[in-house]
């Protein structure tokens, strides 16, 4: 399974060095990401939380598609993360076991 990062130049960099090759820049992912969402053999889709932020809806309607993969993970950029209500890696870990881990 294939890894795709969009982000900004200083996380491309930094997954590029361990070895992802596809990676966008905004930009250009903004153009890309209904295809990308839809690719077969993708596995997992690295986003910068300010990137998903600005792309929320296709983000949600890929997750409401009940698609499998890819599996979309937001890290934060080089400025640091978002605060926000809900962790979107505490949700994604219980969506995908059915229950809170955290407590």
């Amino acid at each position: 399974m294939e890894v795709v990062v969009i982000g900004e130049q200083n996380t491309i960099t930094g997954f590029s060095l361990a070895g992802v090759k596809r990676t966008y820049l905004p930009d250009e992912g903004k153009a890309n990401l209904k295809d990308i969402l839809s690719e077969d053999g993708l596995g997992v889709l690295i986003l910068t939380e300010r990137f998903a932020q600005d792309n929320r809806k296709a983000i949600e309607d890929h997750q409401a598609s009940k698609r499998v993969t890819p599996i979309v993970v937001e890290v934060p950029d080089i400025t640091g993360p978002i605060e926000r209500e809900v962790d979107p890696i505490r949700e994604l870990i219980r969506r995908a076991i059915g229950a809170d881990v955290s407590k």
